[in-house]
């Protein structure tokens, strides 16, 4: 399994709000495509408005279709984007690998 561990900065009260677009549009869209979250955290001590999620994809090259296949939804660039790039003031994605002895998600 590898992980992409995505880390986003968002504008000053709109966590709230870019939770509910993801809950709406992103998460199913994803989960139809076979992406799997294994984790969504958002800070409550430290920087306000930071997210970090992680989505679990079973290789390289499965990332790679799976993101290529929700890029080209016209929810994800007719709904999801337009809705949630305003709210995004920095973003950073990691892939990582786990650790044969990590919990596989």
């Amino acid at each position: 399994m590898i992980y992409d561990v995505r880390t986003y900065d968002l504008k000053m009260g709109k966590v709230q709000e870019y939770m509910e677009a993801v809950r709406e549009v992103a998460l199913p869209l994803r989960k139809e495509n076979g992406i799997e979250l294994t984790g969504w955290y958002y800070t409550i001590i430290g920087p306000i408005t930071q997210i970090i999620h992680i989505w679990a994809y079973k290789s390289l090259a499965h990332m790679e279709e799976a993101k290529a296949r929700v890029e080209a939804d016209p929810r994800w660039t007719g709904k999801y984007l337009p809705r949630v790039q305003p709210l995004i003031a920095n973003a950073r994605d990691q892939i990582m690998k786990a650790a044969d002895f990590a919990p596989q998600g």
